[in-house]
């Protein structure tokens, strides 16, 4: 699932009942990206989740999408990843608790 624009963020909504429409119809798995990106944003305003051109995944969008996949398809957390590329290993454990929160949330007890 992709993520809202940066200046477009009332896309979240939209993006996650089309790609949560095509799973079902597709017996896919769908890894809530968009939904991890809204929620970090959300508690965390001042993270640059996005690139300069408000819709490509900065070096934190990424590795928030990273953590969001492992945690969809390992269905845990992650939980010893290091921090890398200057990413501040508070930051780190902040994006890993926040992808594990949203692939909880959206896959609930049926996964």
């Amino acid at each position: 699932m992709t993520w809202a624009y940066q200046d477009k963020p009332e896309m979240t909504a939209a993006l996650a009942e089309q790609y949560t429409v095509a799973d079902n119809a597709n017996n896919a798995l769908v890894i809530p990206a968009g939904l991890a990106f809204a929620k970090a944003i959300g508690r965390k305003p001042d993270l640059v989740m996005s690139q300069k051109d408000k819709r490509h995944p900065s070096l934190l969008g990424t590795y928030l999408s990273a953590a969001t996949i492992h945690s969809a398809i390992y269905r845990k957390p992650v939980t010893s990843a290091p921090a890398i590329a200057g990413i501040s290993p508070d930051t780190a454990a902040f994006l890993h608790a926040v992808a594990w929160e949203t692939v909880q949330e959206y896959y609930g007890s049926s996964r």
